[in-house]
C-alpha cells in the first residue's frame, strides 16, 4: 500500500471539507448544540454494584442477611480519652448518642457503655442490669465501680471498651434504607456528620472523635475525590491552554482546539445523558483528560504542519489542502489504534472499567472528527503570505526550522549509532522483567486513597487502637431446621467455629482476645446470671433445655444474632473484624472460613458476607481483567499495524518498540511496590494505545519518504525533520497533563500520573530511537534504490 495513494485520497477529502465549509459547520453546530443540550441531565454514580458480574448472587445473600439481622450498615463513632469513664467525656457519650438516635434518619439504636445492658445475678435475683440506667454518678467510688464491673465483662471488654479504657464505641445501628450506600451518603451520613462535628468542638481538649461506617466513610470519599476530580480536570484545562499558546503560538491556533475539544468531550457526555448512560464518578476525569490531551496532540500536528507548508507556499487553502494530505491518514490511524486499546476495556468484566473503555474511545473519536473539520475549515480563513526559505548545515529546506534541524541531526546519529541503541535497549528491557514479575495485587482501600488523605489518616490511625477495625465481614450459617440452634451440640459447634474464625491470619486481636462476635459470649452472660454471677459458669450451658430457654426468655438479648422476630433459630452469624487487608491473605482467611463452617454444618448454606469479601473477588477479577483487557489491545493493534502498512514484519516491528513503555511501566511498578487496583490496571494498555500514535506517524512518514528517495537512511533524516519536534511537543503535552495528578493527595491519582508520565516518555525514547534502528536493520519496506 503506497502512502502517495492514500495522501491524495486525503487531499481529496480536504478539497471538499474547503468547498462546503459553510455547510459543514453549520451541521457540526447543530450536532453540537443538540448533544451538549443534555450535559445538565447526566447522572454520575459510583455504585459497587457495578463492580460485579456475579452481583446477583452477591445480592441475594447480603439481602437475607439484611432480612434477618439488619442492615449491615452503622454509624460509628470512637471516643479517644485519658479515661472514657470520665463524667465529662461519659456526659458527651451519651449526649452524642441520644442526639444521633434523634438526628439521623434511619437509625435504629446507639449502644455504647451508656446503654450496655449486662446480665447479672446473684442466689436471689437476676437481671438485665444497665450500669448508667439512674444516669452519671457524681461518685467517684460509685463511678469506679461502674468502670470495674463493665470492664470484668468479657463481652464488652475490647469489643465496646478498651481493657484500658482509653477507647470506646458509640455505634448507631441503621435500619434498611432505600437507595443503596449512594442514597446513605447524604440522606443519612450527612447528618451524622454535622452532629459529630458540632459535638467535637466541645471537647474541650479532652477527648476526641474519630466516626467511621461504610455510608460514612464513602460520604468523605465521594467529598474528596469530587474537589480532587474537578481540580484535576481544571488544571489539567490549564494545562492545555498553556502548551496551545506555548506551542502553537497563534491566537487561531489556540481557540480553534480549545473549541474541538470543549465540543468533542462536551458532546459525547451530553448523548450519554441523552441516552440515559450514567457516568461512573470515580472514573470520570480519565477520559476527560485523555480526550483533552490527545485533542491538543492531534491539533498540534495538524497546526504544525499547516505552518510548515505555509512557510513554505504562502498560501493559506494550498497549506490546509498539504496539511490534510499529509497528516489524515497517519493521525486517522493513530485514532483507530488508540480507541481499539480503549475498546479492550470492554472486555475486562468490570463495569466502571468498561465505562471507562466505552466512553474514552467515543470521546477519542469525538475530538479527532471536531479537529479534523474545524482546525481545517477555520484555519483557512485569512490573507496569505509571502513565502519564507530556511537554510541549514549548507541545505536549503523549505519551511524547516532551526529546531527540525537539530532533530534530523539526532535522527542521522541514531543511524550511525544503531548497534548501541540496540543493546541498550535490549539491557534496559531485560533489567524491568524481574521487576514486573513482583507486581501484586491490591484493592486495600487506604492504600488506593493514601495517607495524605485526612479521613483515610484518621480511619488508620484507629485501626492502630485496640477496637479499630477498618474491615470485616460475617459468615452466615443457614439452616432448615428453626430449632437448630436451641441444643448444646450445635451451639458448642459455634463456638469451636468462633476460636477457628479467631486463629485466622487477619483476624484482629485486641489485648489477648481475637474479634470474632458471635451468639456465645451473651449465651455465656446468661449461664453466669443464673449461677450467681459466678466467674467458671461464663461457659455454655451443657442441657438443651437451658439453651432453649435462653433463646427464648432473652430472645431480646439474641436479636442481633437470630432471627428472633419468628422464632427462627437455624440461622445465625459470626462478625470477624479484621486487622488490615492484604490480598493474598484475605482470600485465604474466607476460603479457611468457609471450610470450618462446611466442616462444622455440613447439612448448613454457607454465605460470606460484607466488603472485604467484594474486595477479595475484586483482587481475582483485576489479574483477569489485566489479562484480558491487554492481550486483546496488543492483539488488535497488532493486526491494525499489519493491515495498515500490509506487512506482517513491518506490523510486528511497529509492535516492538510499543511493549518498551509497557515492560519499563510493570517493572517500576513492581520495583516501587505498586499494587495493581481498578485504577492502576487501565495504565498499561492505556500506555500501549498511546504511545503507537508516534510510532505510526514515524513509520508513515519513513515510509513516505523511502517512496521518494529511495534510502532508508535519508527517509529517516526526513522523517525526524518533519515531524520529530512535534512527536516531542505532543508527548510533553501528554505528560504535563498527567503531570498535574502527581499533585493530588490521592495515591491512586498520584500513581496513574506518575505511571503514565514514565510510560508515555519512555514511549517517546523508543520511537526517537528503536523505531528507526528496527526499520534500517530490517529493511522491511524492501530494499533500497540507491545506495
Amino acid at each position: 500500500m503506497r502512502i502517495t495513494k492514500i495522501n491524495s485520497f486525503f487531499k481529496k477529502a480536504g478539497q471538499i471539507q474547503l468547498k462546503y465549509k459553510w455547510l459543514i459547520l453549520a451541521a457540526i453546530l447543530i450536532y453540537t448544540l443538540v448533544s451538549i443540550a443534555g450535559l445538565p441531565k447526566l447522572k454520575m454514580s459510583g455504585n459497587e454494584e457495578d463492580w460485579f458480574e456475579d452481583w446477583e448472587q452477591v445480592k441475594i445473600d447480603t439481602d437475607r442477611f439484611k432480612e434477618v439481622f439488619g442492615s449491615d450498615d452503622y454509624i460509628l463513632v470512637m471516643v479517644e480519652a485519658d479515661d472514657v469513664f470520665d463524667p465529662f467525656v461519659l456526659e458527651a457519650i451519651q449526649r452524642l448518642g441520644t442526639r444521633l438516635e434523634e438526628g439521623v434518619p434511619y437509625s435504629d439504636e446507639a449502644t455504647s457503655i451508656i446503654t450496655a445492658e449486662i446480665p447479672v445475678g446473684d442466689e436471689d435475683t437476676i437481671e438485665i442490669k444497665s450500669p448508667f440506667e439512674d444516669g452519671i454518678p457524681d461518685n467517684t467510688e460509685e463511678l469506679d465501680s461502674i468502670k470495674k464491673f463493665i470492664l470484668s465483662r468479657e463481652s464488652l471488654v475490647n469489643n465496646i471498651v478498651s481493657d484500658d479504657a482509653k477507647e470506646t464505641y458509640i455505634i448507631l445501628s441503621l435500619e434498611n434504607y432505600p437507595g443503596g450506600v449512594s442514597f446513605a451518603t447524604e440522606g443519612i451520613a450527612r447528618y451524622a456528620q454535622k452532629i459529630i462535628l458540632e459535638e467535637e468542638k466541645k471537647s474541650q481538649g479532652r477527648y476526641s472523635l474519630k466516626p467511621a461506617g461504610m455510608s460514612y466513610s464513602e460520604m468523605e470519599e465521594n467529598d474528596i475525590c469530587a474537589k480532587e476530580y474537578f481540580i484535576r480536570v481544571l488544571s489539567g484545562f490549564i494545562v492545555m491552554l498553556l502548551c496551545l499558546i506555548i506551542f502553537v503560538r497563534s491566537l487561531r491556533g489556540v481557540i480553534v482546539p480549545l473549541i474541538a475539544t470543549v465540543s468533542g468531550i462536551g458532546s459525547v457526555l451530553g448523548l450519554s445523558a441523552h441516552l440515559h448512560f450514567e457516568a461512573d464518578s470515580n472514573m470520570i476525569t480519565l477520559p476527560i483528560l485523555l480526550g483533552m490531551a490527545l485533542s491538543v496532540g492531534y491539533s498540534v500536528h495538524y497546526v504544525n504542519s499547516f505552518r510548515m507548508h505555509f512557510r513554505r507556499c504562502g498560501d493559506r487553502k494550498e497549506s490546509v489542502i498539504k496539511a490534510v494530505e499529509e497528516t489524515g491518514w497517519p493521525i486517522l490511524f493513530t485514532v483507530i489504534t488508540t480507541i481499539a486499546s480503549l475498546i479492550s476495556f470492554l472486555f475486562a468484566g468490570i463495569g466502571p472499567i468498561r465505562w471507562v473503555g466505552g466512553t474514552s474511545a467515543s470521546i477519542v473519536f469525538s475530538v479527532y472528527l471536531y479537529v479534523i473539520v474545524l482546525i481545517p475549515i477555520l484555519m483557512s480563513f485569512g490573507k496569505d503570505k509571502a513565502v519564507i526559505e530556511n537554510a541549514a548545515d549548507g541545505n536549503t529546506k523549505k519551511g524547516a526550522t532551526k529546531a527540525d534541524c537539530i532533530f534530523a541531526a539526532f535522527g542521522e546519529k541514531v543511524i550511525n549509532k544503531r548497534i548501541v541503541v540496540s543493546i541498550l535497549s535490549l539491557l534496559v528491557i531485560l533489567a524491568m522483567i524481574p521487576g514486573i514479575l513482583r507486581i501484586t495485587v491490591n484493592m486495600d482501600y487506604t492504600e488506593m486513597m493514601g495517607k495524605k488523605v485526612p479521613y483515610v489518616a484518621r480511619l488508620l490511625d484507629m485501626l492502630d487502637g485496640k477496637l479499630g477495625s477498618l474491615y470485616s465481614y460475617d459468615v452466615m450459617i443457614q439452616t432448615d431446621d428453626p430449632d437448630y440452634f436451641k441444643t448444646a451440640e450445635n451451639m458448642s459447634k459455634l463456638e469451636v467455629m468462633e476460636n477457628k474464625l479467631g486463629s485466622l491470619s487477619l483476624t484482629k486481636i485486641s489485648g489477648d482476645k481475637a474479634r470474632v462476635k458471635s451468639a456465645c459470649p451473651m449465651m455465656k452472660e446468661i449461664n453466669r446470671m443464673f449461677n450467681g454471677d459466678q466467674q467458671e459458669y461464663y461457659v455454655l450451658p451443657e442441657d438443651d433445655a437451658v439453651i432453649a430457654q435462653n433463646l427464648i426468655f432473652y430472645c431480646d438479648s439474641f436479636e442481633d444474632w437470630f432471627e428472633t422476630e419468628s422464632d427462627n433459630f437455624g440461622i445465625t452469624h459470626l462478625h470477624v473484624d479484621l486487622s488490615g487487608y492484604d490480598a493474598n491473605l484475605i482470600v485465604d482467611d474466607i476460603n479457611r472460613s468457609k471450610e470450618y463452617a462446611a466442616e462444622l454444618f455440613p447439612d448448613a448454606k454457607i454465605s460470606i458476607v460484607g466488603e472485604v469479601v467484594e474486595y477479595a473477588e475484586m483482587n481475582h477479577k483485576l489479574v483477569s481483567a489485566e489479562l484480558k483487557s491487554f492481550s486483546m489491545s496488543f492483539i488488535i493493534i497488532a493486526i491494525l499495524l499489519i493491515l495498515a502498512f500490509a506487512s506482517i514484519k513491518t506490523g510486528l516491528i511497529g509492535m516492538i518498540p510499543n511493549l518498551a513503555p509497557v515492560i519499563v511501566v510493570g517493572g517500576y511498578m513492581g520495583y516501587r511496590g505498586f499494587s495493581l487496583d481498578m485504577l492502576t490496571m487501565t495504565i498499561m494498555p492505556m500506555i500501549l494505545g498511546i504511545a503507537v500514535d508516534d510510532t505510526i506517524h514515524l513509520i508513515n512518514h519513513i515510509k513516505y519518504h523511502l517512496e521518494i528517495t529511495g534510502s532508508y537512511k535519508d527517509a529517516v533524516i526526513a522523517s525526524f525533520r518533519e515531524i520529530g519536534k512535534t512527536m516531542g511537543m505532543t508527548t510533553f503535552i501528554l505528560c504535563a497533563m498527567f503531570f498535574m495528578y502527581m499533585f493530588s493527595p490521592l495515591n491512586c491519582l498520584y500513581r496513574i500520573g506518575l505511571l503514565a508520565i514514565i510510560g508515555l516518555t519512555v514511549a517517546l525514547v523508543a520511537d526517537y530511537t528503536l523505531t528507526p534502528v528496527l526499520i534500517v536493520l530490517t529493511k522491511p519496506f524492501g530494499k533500497e534504490k540507491n545506495k
